[in-house]
């Protein structure tokens, strides 16, 4: 079995989710073939860079060597036992209609976040971005990190 790829796996993440659609990730993985094809295709009119995006999410994704790239939250305490992963894909899909706030059970700002549509996109874009560092917290003041 593949050894897990601690060293890359957030700023992997982060291109795949802004920059996916450009093969930005593939490229910075080392993949620099699949990085052309996913250029010139624009992310496969954008299905490859999603699936990308939710395989780094699920922790399914393997760079170059075929070591699993995961998104590593080092020195998180106290960790929740909301599913990050779980969290990061309603954020990023459904955020700005404040799932990712009602799955971790703040319930008043997912209600805040929903009448505001994430903030006209603002707070969604943030949110996610914290999700994706491991700074989010649930309903108990806990970290929901990976």
């Amino acid at each position: 079995m593949p050894n897990a790829n601690e060293k890359n796996g957030l700023t992997l993440l982060l291109l795949a989710g802004f920059l996916g659609g450009f093969g930005a990730d593939r490229f910075y993985n080392g993949q620099t073939g699949l990085g052309i094809a996913k250029l010139l295709t624009a992310g496969g009119c954008g299905i490859w860079a999603l699936i990308d995006f939710i395989m780094i999410v699920l922790g399914s994704y393997k760079d170059k060597d075929g070591n699993i790239v995961q998104v590593i939250h080092e020195g998180v305490e106290p960790k929740s036992s909301v599913s990050w992963s779980t969290t990061m894909l309603f954020s990023a899909f459904l955020g700005s209609l404040g799932v990712d706030r009602f799955f971790s059970g703040r319930i008043g700002l997912g209600i805040l976040k929903l009448i505001t549509l994430g903030g006209l996109g603002l707070w969604w874009l943030i949110d996610m971005i914290l999700t994706m560092l491991g700074k989010t917290k649930d309903a108990q003041g806990k970290f929901i990190a990976n």
